[in-house]
């Protein structure tokens, strides 16, 4: 009798484990499956509600859609309409996303790859429009960056002090055609200048004479002083760089100094 209920306790275990697996594994899948669904419900709504606005070919049509739908798939289209009916396009919003991790707000401006010309541009566009920079040279200390936030903030942008592509066309949207374009290119005086705000502390001075020499322009020495070796081989490296050969270095040329030689 012990024989037969051990076979029979077995089997009835089995049937009991057995399915579990499954029934968690159609559970995840029902899941997948069901946000696949709504995925494909929105996207088709939001296609109806362009050929909506499309079929009408009005300004408030396609501003209608818009406002729905401000980073919709059908956005690009939806401007060029605005714009083939003579209406303004409105601005499209921050698209607010998490930080990138060890990504800091003036990394993200950096990789706009803005030149000096274009920000003494923006420094003219800030001032127009009430934000003052105390000049339009270019260099952006603390002066300028108090300006950039505090029109963030009064349009309602993130609060940094730097700017991203988005923000940048807006504020040459806001400041018109008005403001002048830049000026005659920065000389090499502009340089010397530039240099010294940059404030580059010994050991920043050791880098770059370090950097140089690595690239094949010796300095003759690491020693934190930028003498008449250093001063030629700036102006060496500057010149097969097709930079102004100034000798005198500037933020730009830092971070393009840095870029070549690997950080």
């Amino acid at each position: 009798m012990r024989n037969v209920t051990l076979p029979i306790m077995l089997a009835a275990s089995f049937s009991v484990v057995g399915p579990v697996y499954p029934v968690h594994a159609e559970t995840d899948l029902g899941k997948v499956v069901s946000g696949i669904a709504q995925s494909l419900i929105a996207q088709e709504t939001e296609k109806n509600a362009y050929i909506s606005a499309q079929r009408l070919n009005t300004t408030r049509a396609y501003r209608d859609y818009l406002a729905k739908y401000p980073q919709g798939l059908y956005r690009a289209n939806a401007e060029q309409a605005l714009a083939k009916l003579g209406a303004d396009v409105p601005v499209a919003p921050e698209v607010s996303t998490p930080p990138v991790a060890g990504r800091s707000q003036a990394a993200i401006e950096e990789s706009i790859g803005l030149t000096r010309t274009q920000r003494m541009q923006i420094q003219r566009q800030l001032t127009a429009v009430g934000y003052p920079t105390g000049g339009a040279d270019g260099l952006w200390g603390s002066k300028t960056r108090d300006a950039i936030a505090r029109w963030q903030k009064a349009n309602k942008l993130g609060v940094t002090g730097y700017v991203t592509s988005r923000q940048v066309s807006l504020l040459a949207k806001q400041a018109g055609s008005d403001v002048g374009s830049a000026p005659e290119a920065p000389s090499a005086n502009d340089d010397v200048l530039e240099e010294r705000l940059l404030s580059l502390t010994f050991d920043e001075r050791r880098e770059v004479q370090r950097r140089l020499t690595s690239l094949g322009y010796n300095t003759y020495g690491v020693d934190g002083g930028f003498g008449a070796n250093t001063r030629r081989a700036m102006t060496a490296w500057q010149r097969d760089e097709g930079l102004r050969a100034s000798g005198y270095i500037t933020a730009d040329q830092l971070r393009e100094l840095r870029k070549q030689s690997g950080d």
